[in-house]
């Protein structure tokens, strides 16, 4: 029994540990942070400084935005003007389940899938900011599909549960 007490507490402990540690060891971080500063808050942005929201650096972009298809143009835009790292502007409505617009330098680029929407705007209601306009890191990325090459943009936020 004890030699099971003793695993679980290792284990927890190494847990705790990595969580503490990976977001230092994260290789791409200082880059991150690098650009981001660069880039500037209110740069191309129709919003004050001062009424956004930021949401925490992670450095993972894997939140994908739909509806890039019609903005290819204003993506390659951002590509050659800010470069793949930006910083994107989320503009939600005030009510839960309105589109979540997407914006970098000032123009819309796309927008949230309907059920990350809904999560996204019920985690500003949980921080108490609603409607609020945010803003958050953004990969701008090329990709190929056969002989077509197309742009999409990747956010810096944490996924949403259900």
């Amino acid at each position: 029994m004890s030699e099971l007490v003793m695993a679980l507490g290792g284990g927890a402990a190494v847990f705790v540990l990595w969580r503490l540690v990976r977001p230092r060891v994260d290789p791409a971080g200082d880059l991150y942070a690098l650009a981001v500063s660069d880039f500037g808050a209110g740069a191309g942005s129709d919003a004050q400084a001062a009424d956004l929201h930021h949401w925490q650096a992670l450095g993972r972009f894997d939140f994908a935005v739909t509806d890039t298809e019609r903005h290819q143009a204003v993506l390659r835009a951002a590509l050659a003007e800010l470069g793949p790292m930006c910083m994107a502007t989320l503009h939600a409505p005030r009510e839960v389940g309105g589109r979540v617009e997407v914006r970098v330098g000032g123009h819309r680029v796309g927008f949230l899938f309907d059920g990350d929407a809904s999560r996204f705007q019920r985690r500003l209601a949980y921080e108490s900011r609603p409607g609020q306009t945010s803003q958050c890191g953004a990969r701008i990325v090329e990709a190929v599909e056969g002989n077509r090459q197309t742009m999409t943009i990747l956010l810096d936020l944490k996924p949403f549960r259900h």
